[in-house]
């Protein structure tokens, strides 16, 4: 990349290409954003946001612009600005706010293409706010709030247009709970309770319609604990543990149906190289070959072949400008 990255998003554009926004170089918070090109293999900058903002969301939009919001502009400076990258132009426009400035929040895109904001944290207090970004109109709307406040959690977009969030940090304690907003109704429902109370944890949508949650932090240890939320029951179970601690990691659901997790730190505080691929039939994980750098607060995105981009990142006390791209081995 044109500078280092952490605390970024990376995005795969209907084009294949990569969008890399945002983050922290050193102390620095970054308005600069790049894409990758696969063909080429090179990145180039793509305008300015806004603002500089790291630990932000980004979501792509059912007509391919993307969307980011919130994040930090400053240390302790939560965000309520939102941006729109539009990949046909490469620019990026401004639009309306969200209702209160967002940190450590979640996001899915709905079925309808407006996109599902949630809880986060606002620099003084946990949020059960929603707010609901229609790209129609550039604008936040409200929605239902959540049962519970909630920061440091997942949110998954599920096949019947739902959406999951699970887990997370409410106040001072760590949440096992989870809900699912029911978007033609504009309501919430609660699942079954998980298996533990976590936070900083990963999420990835299964080929039958469950999620997977893994890793994160439960009371104060990094955890290599996982579990699954069934559609058919309501209800988590305990599923096989990866291989390592790991919190700050990246995730994401393979075309074949597989969950890749890579990266992150373990409960020693030592920065992870190690990929690991989880099979939801055979319920094991593989390890998978390594990162050539260990990255912790890095970002990833599928490429059109299958193949994964992991993009900065760091092991502190360096930060990576470096990115590599890693082909998970097809199921056998």
């Amino acid at each position: 990349m044109t500078v280092p990255r952490r605390a970024h998003t990376a995005t795969t554009l209907p084009d294949g290409r990569i969008l890399v926004v945002g983050g922290l170089d050193g102390d620095s918070y970054l308005a600069t954003a790049e894409v990758y090109d696969p063909v080429a293999a090179q990145f180039v900058t793509v305008g300015t946001l806004s603002e500089a903002r790291a630990h932000h969301i980004a979501i792509r939009l059912a007509d391919g612009r993307v969307l980011v919001a919130g994040g930090e502009g400053a240390p302790g400076a939560p965000l309520d600005s939102a941006e729109v990258f539009d990949p046909a132009s490469n620019a990026w426009k401004r639009v309306g706010s969200m209702r209160a400035p967002r940190i450590d929040h979640a996001a899915a895109l709905l079925s309808d293409g407006r996109v599902l904001v949630a809880g986060g944290y606002d620099g003084a207090r946990m949020l059960a706010l929603v707010d609901v970004f229609d790209p129609k109109d550039g604008v936040f709307h409200p929605a239902a709030p959540m049962s519970a406040p909630r920061s440091e959690f997942t949110a998954t977009a599920l096949p019947d247009g739902n959406i999951l969030v699970a887990a997370g940090v409410g106040g001072s304690v760590r949440l096992a709970t989870a809900e699912i907003y029911e978007a033609r109704l504009d309501r919430w429902r609660q699942t079954g309770p998980l298996q533990a109370r976590r936070g900083g944890h990963v999420a990835a949508l299964l080929a039958d319609g469950g999620v997977l949650v893994a890793g994160g932090i439960v009371g104060i240890h990094a955890v290599a604990t996982a579990e699954r939320w069934s559609p058919a029951t309501n209800a988590w179970t305990s599923a096989a543990p990866m291989r390592e601690t790991r919190f700050g990691n990246v995730a994401l659901g393979l075309p074949d149906g597989r969950v890749l997790v890579a990266g992150g730190e373990n409960d020693n505080g030592s920065t992870l190289a190690s990929v690991e691929i989880y099979d939801p039939s055979a319920n094991t994980w593989l390890l998978a070959p390594a990162l050539g750098s260990p990255r912790a607060v890095m970002a990833a995105a599928l490429l059109d072949d299958g193949s994964v981009l992991f993009t900065g990142g760091w092991a502190p006390p360096e930060a990576w400008a470096s990115c590599e791209v890693h082909l998970p081995k097809p199921a056998e």
